[in-house]
């Protein structure tokens, strides 16, 4: 196992003497960053669903507005 000193003035941070890193020891904060990461990854997902969908409405549009033109063409 590594070996971990106290980061002065910083109860939860450690220190990896071999990799000199620092790790934060506190099981709270890592919940409250894994919470707050899946809350961004699920906007993400959101916002892209949302795009996903503004391009099938665009094509939809796009294909309403050819047919448009084409029987306006053969009333003409």
């Amino acid at each position: 196992m590594r070996d971990y000193i106290k980061v002065k003035d910083r109860s939860t941070l450690l220190r990896d003497q071999g990799s000199n890193a620092i790790v934060n020891d506190s099981k709270y904060e890592y919940e409250n960053y894994m919470r707050l990461k899946r809350q961004r990854e699920k906007e993400n997902d959101k916002v892209n669903h949302l795009e996903s969908e503004i391009d099938t409405l665009k094509s939809d549009v796009s294909e309403i507005k050819d047919l448009l033109k084409s029987f306006i063409e053969k009333l003409g």
